[in-house]
């Protein structure tokens, strides 16, 4: 083996897989070192409970265009599968690199351990482990005051970085270049989004130059969302692309647009919902970062032991699309194909399984983190939580699934497309539930159900110990864009259905435009 002297940098790639705005990449640069990119397929990763198929496919993707990318630039990158420690220790032995660049996950619980055993692992070698955010969550936690100053500082005035210059000596490209893809990564569905930092960028123009025309007041109907959304998602969500390069690119466009161009009002209005969006990514990202636990249990104390049913039978009918209610039943079966959906539906079908069928947000967590494509923990356990009511201050939402239907679906064209055997039914029949062919029927009443859970909720958030709980939490955790105040709802137990409460939401798509009543 050739000798290797100097600097060399080991680049672990994770939710990062790009060359653009890459911030380990820079810093390499200044060091002037060799630069080792290091991917590692990590099997307690890739078959945990909230892992899929999906997932590793979309790795898979990502990772062979940043690795073509690299070629281009006369670079290689290692390819591992295994235990990401085991892995570090034989790739050190053939190539003793001096520094270890990752960016700062924000992820669940099993990355951030695995996170903190890399970093002992390089403590008790001497090589130097440095992890670089890509957003404005603060590690650690953060005083809520202070979000917005670092959103200026890491996102507004700093500008996204350029490529910079790969060096890698021979050895490293020899090495690199003799390892691959475990055989079964690449399996995926034509149904699934790309993912790649290519596409990221090709979507995010297609985003300014067109759809996003229709983002806001678009986003909302399951029929129109693939289209008029940002589809931006599991681009953050696997890193792809930065938020910080959505948000100049977004800022630029607004600068551009002529006064006199017919559209351009609507253009503002689609783009501003569009950017706060991305402050409310941060905003969730920023809670898991402060308060781990809310994997495990909710943000708030008074809430934990909240009874559910948790019935199997149910669950099972929830999963499959099988409930007897159409749009419930349409977007799991989407989602089970495609990885996606919009915001709304995503809160129905949470509203619908913890109000409605009495299932802990816990037991539906998994199933749901492994059918969408753009899963992302933070935003993900925080919706959860917020839909299942045990936030303790956003107001309870009970999305009713009729309504639902007839008010974005009424031709039922989203339901005949994900529920073949209503194809041949007269929209009406569907709509005012006079399906009587081998559709089942509903699985439970909605009004009863959904008014016994409510009712349990409510009682929780009257009591002593939750009223003496919320003000520290909301102190916590609320967003600044709301009062920094709390102040107790007047809200009375009622089913609704999602009009405008407390403030805009967000789920993994980031789609949802809530900044007007809906």
């Amino acid at each position: 083996m050739a000798t290797l002297t100097g600097s060399i940098v080991l680049w672990w790639v994770k939710r990062d897989v790009r060359l653009a705005d890459n911030a380990c990449l820079a810093e390499a640069d200044k060091l002037a070192a060799d630069v080792l990119p290091f991917f590692c397929f990590e099997p307690s990763v890739i078959t945990a409970e909230d892992s899929s198929q999906s997932h590793v496919h979309a790795q898979w993707q990502a990772v062979s265009d940043l690795r073509t990318s690299l070629r281009r630039r006369g670079a290689e990158m290692v390819i591992a599968y295994g235990e990401v420690i085991e892995k570090l220790e034989k790739l050190h032995s053939r190539i003793p690199f001096t520094q270890v660049y990752s960016h700062e996950e924000i992820g669940n619980d099993l990355t951030y351990r695995r996170d903190r055993a890399v970093a002992l692992w390089c403590r008790d070698r001497g090589i130097e482990y440095r992890e670089f955010p890509q957003s404005s969550v603060q590690r650690g936690g953060i005083q809520r005051d202070r979000m917005s100053k670092i959103w200026q500082t890491r996102i507004a005035e700093a500008a996204p970085l350029p490529v910079s210059p790969l060096r890698q000596s021979e050895e490293i490209r020899r090495l690199a270049s003799a390892t691959g893809f475990p055989a079964t990564v690449s399996r995926g569905s034509s149904e699934w989004q790309p993912v790649s930092e290519t596409e990221a960028q090709r979507t995010l123009t297609d985003f300014l130059v067109q759809r996003g025309l229709w983002y806001r007041g678009g986003i909302s109907s399951p029929n129109t969302a693939f289209t008029a959304g940002s589809r931006l998602s599991v681009h953050l969500a696997w890193g792809t692309i930065s938020v910080r390069q959505v948000w100049h690119a977004v800022q630029d466009r607004i600068r551009n647009l002529d006064p006199n161009e017919p559209q351009a009002s609507r253009w503002k209005q689609s783009l501003a919902a569009f950017v706060s969006r991305l402050h409310w990514r941060d905003h969730f990202t920023q809670r898991l970062e402060s308060e781990p636990q809310l994997e495990f249990r909710s943000l708030h104390p008074s809430y934990v032991d909240l009874r559910y049913e948790n019935d199997e039978s149910k669950y099972n009918a929830w999963c499959e699309g099988r409930t007897g209610y159409p749009m419930v039943d349409a977007v799991m079966r989407c989602l089970a194909a495609t990885g996606f959906v919009n915001f709304r539906m995503r809160a129905m079908v949470v509203s619908f399984a913890c109000h409605v069928l009495h299932l802990d947000w816990r037991l539906i967590h998994p199933h749901l983190a492994r059918a969408f494509r753009d899963y992302d923990p933070g935003i993900h356990l925080n919706q959860l939580q917020m839909q299942a009511g045990v936030v303790g201050w956003n107001a309870i939402r009970v999305y009713n699934p009729d309504k639902q239907l007839s008010d974005w679906d009424p031709d039922c064209r989203f339901v005949k497309r994900w529920l073949p055997e209503l194809n041949a039914v007269d929209p009406s029949q569907i709509l005012n539930r006079a399906v009587v062919n081998s559709y089942p029927p509903p699985i439970v009443p909605f009004r009863e159900r959904a008014k016994e859970m409510t009712d349990r909720l409510y009682a929780i958030r009257r009591s002593a110990e939750a009223k003496d709980a919320t003000p520290a939490v909301f102190a916590r955790h609320a967003s600044r864009k709301q009062s920094g105040t709390f102040r107790r709802p007047k809200s009375s137990p009622r089913s609704r259905s999602a009009r405008r409460d407390d403030g805009p939401t967000l789920f993994d798509d980031l789609e949802e435009d809530q900044t007007r009543d809906e």
